[in-house]
């Protein structure tokens, strides 16, 4: 790994940021769909609105997650060279 200089900060600058955004959103949508699943027996049946919103969920949360996880690969293989 190289030293942490001007240059490298100013290359993973921007995935930083895209990490530290979609890195809580994430751990949010993941946590609410955990939530969901553990209250969902014991509400009965399941409206067509929290149908769409769970899948609405669903497809946030995979975006967030695979956004956080390309700036983690972008910063550690800019760190890396």
């Amino acid at each position: 790994m190289k030293k942490l200089d001007a240059a490298i900060a100013k290359k993973i600058a921007p995935s930083a940021l895209m990490v530290l955004i979609a890195g809580p959103i994430f751990l949010f949508f993941v946590m609410d769909l955990i939530m969901f699943a553990a209250m969902s027996g014991t509400r009965g049946a399941t409206s067509p609105n929290q149908v769409v919103d769970l899948s609405m969920e669903i497809v946030i949360c995979i975006m967030t997650g695979v956004l956080s996880a390309f700036g983690v690969r972008s910063i550690l293989r800019a760190l890396k060279d």
